[in-house]
Formats: C-alpha cells, sequence, structure tokens
C-alpha cells in the first residue's frame, strides 16, 4: 500500500511523489489546500494550532477534519505518510510534558509548523505518537513518513517510542518491514553486500542487468522504485515530471474484485514551482495546481474535484 520517492534533477532541483492505495473508507482522496492560519486540533488531548505554512497534497476530509496523506508546504518542506503495519510502536497513553499526537495528525504537525527537517529534528524528541483513534473513528493506524528539503531525503519511523530522523539517500519508501529489511532486502537482489551503503547501493544499481520485479508486495515495489528511479537518474528538469510519472505507474496497484487495497491516485511534485500533478485514477482525471497561486485565490480550506 502505497509508494513514494524524493530525487534530484542533473539542475539540482527537487522533485517528489508518490501513489496512493489506501483505502478511502468513506469519503474519496482528493488535491486538497489547507491555508495559512488554517485551525485544527490533534487528538488524543484535543491541542489546537494555527499552521504557519499553506499546504498542497492529497487529501480526505472526515467529520470536518483534514486528512493528510502527503504534502508540499509554503516553506518548500514536503512529507508523505505510508502505511506500516506490524514494527510501529505508540504509546497507549498521553506523557506529560509531550506534545501527545495520533499518527493521522503527526503529518499536520510536520507541515503546517515546520519549515525544514533541522526544524523538525530540533522539536521531535518533545512529540509522543499514542495508538487512538482518530476523528474518522476508525482504526489505529500504523504510519512512517518520508520527509524532503533541500538538504535531502529522510525518514521517521515509529519502531520505538523516541522518534528518530534518519536520512535516506535512495528516495524510495513502500511499506513493512521497516526500511532496513528493506534496504537489505535490495541488495540481495542486487547480489551485494547487505551492509553496502546508499551510495554503494545506486552504483550497483546503475551497473545491474536484472528486470524489476513486477508484484504487489511493499518489497518488490521498493526494489522496482529504487532500480527505475536510480537507472534512469541523473534526470533532466523538463523530463522529471513525465519520468517520475512513468515510475509511478510501474508500481500502481490494480483494483482487484475483493480487494480493498488499490492505487486511488498518483501524485509529483515540483518543489522548485511548487506545483503539484495530480493524477485521480478512479475519475481517470488530471489536475494541476500551484501552491503559491492558490495561497493568492482561498483564505480557507479548499478540495478540488476530478
Amino acid at each position: 500500500m502505497c509508494t513514494a520517492i524524493s530525487f534530484t534533477t542533473r539542475q539540482r532541483h527537487r522533485f517528489v511523489g508518490r501513489t496512493m492505495d489506501f483505502p478511502t473508507r468513506s469519503t474519496p482522496w482528493q488535491l486538497g489546500y489547507l491555508p495559512i492560519d488554517y485551525q485544527w486540533q490533534s487528538l488524543p488531548e484535543c491541542d489546537s494550532f494555527a499552521n504557519d505554512y499553506a499546504i498542497l497534497g492529497g487529501m480526505r476530509k472526515i467529520n470536518h477534519h483534514y486528512l493528510i496523506g502527503d504534502g508540499l508546504n509554503s516553506a518548500g518542506l514536503w512529507a508523505a505518510e505510508l502505511y506500516f503495519p506490524g514494527p510501529q510502536v505508540y504509546y497507549d497513553h498521553p506523557q506529560s510534558h509531550h506534545l501527545n499526537l495520533s499518527p493521522q495528525d503527526l503529518i499536520g504537525w510536520l507541515l503546517g509548523t515546520h519549515a525544514s527537517v533541522a526544524e523538525i529534528a530540533a522539536e521531535l524528541d518533545s512529540v509522543a505518537l499514542n495508538g487512538v483513534i482518530w476523528h474518522d473513528h476508525d482504526i489505529v493506524h500504523p504510519f512512517h513518513w518520508l520527509l524532503s528539503d533541500a538538504t535531502g531525503t529522510y525518514l521517521i519511523e515509529p519502531t520505538q517510542l523516541d522518534l528518530k530522523i534518519q536520512p535516506i539517500q535512495l528516495g524510495v519508501l513502500t511499506n513493512s518491514p521497516c526500511y532496513a529489511k528493506q534496504h537489505q532486502k535490495l541488495t540481495d537482489y542486487l547480489g551485494i553486500d547487505q551492509a553496502a551503503s546508499d551510495a554503494e547501493i545506486i552504483m550497483a544499481i546503475r551497473d545491474s542487468k536484472t528486470p524489476p520485479p513486477l508484484k504487489r508486495t511493499p518489497t518488490s515495489r521498493f526494489i522496482n522504485a529504487s532500480l527505475n528511479l536510480w537507472q534512469t537518474s541523473p534526470i533532466e528538469d523538463q523530463n522529471a515530471i513525465k519520468q517520475g510519472d512513468e515510475l509511478l505507474k510501474q508500481v500502481v496497484l490494480d483494483q482487484l474484485a475483493g480487494h480493498d487495497v488499490y492505487t486511488h491516485y498518483l501524485e509529483m511534485v515540483d518543489v522548485q514551482t511548487q506545483t503539484s500533478y495530480f493524477y485521480d485514477l478512479t475519475a481517470q482525471q488530471r489536475l494541476k495546481q500551484r501552491l503559491p497561486d492558490l495561497m493568492v485565490r482561498f483564505d480557507q480550506p479548499y478540495l478540488f474535484e476530478s
């Protein structure tokens, strides 16, 4: 369920993208916009926030609350949450002297109140992720998060109660198992030492003639996206959206009878121009929106119809 990528072109411009495979339950995934000063409440303690930055990305509106799947903020910080069942570790009750957040609320806090990964790192020790049900009254959802700013690509993976940020040069994330195990399986696929660095893995990918796997599993999609990303890099600016789009199409999950997990949208984002290229697979419609334009047009949240 879900694949995300982050890369830099030959011209040193950042591009990010993802597929969204998470079941919709009630309301559809849409391209959405949240303005500066958008106010929201987190769970479990109903802390109130007013966003310092505008956000553009894939969202759902549920019971008057916005669930952010991914977003670029007006400072140039991008984040995506992806499903991470099994290894996740959450507190079972609020912690004193901490900012207690539900898993769904973390991405809103990341994007709404931070301009960079460094700012997040400076405050992440204060966050306690609580295993509580969100405003959708569904279940406690397991997530991990891919981040991108001008300094690189990073991962927050809640495999322990104390949250940490780790850099990931590969710029690819899917789902469980944890990133270290996905990394290990990629080295096995390439036939290189499991202790290989990301730089060594990238060199091996460029030399590899092995075709990418085509299964639906998270590990297959992780290997597929890694091979397709680094065998074609460095990418030129003018080709980045098209090549990123083609890469994500290789890991789209088709809708199968009896399965509620399939790709609802894929999205590529040009961070330099703050432009989202959003493809709603359900409606077979493409949307293109630029964050600075929306900041002029809207002072309230807005969801774009496909």
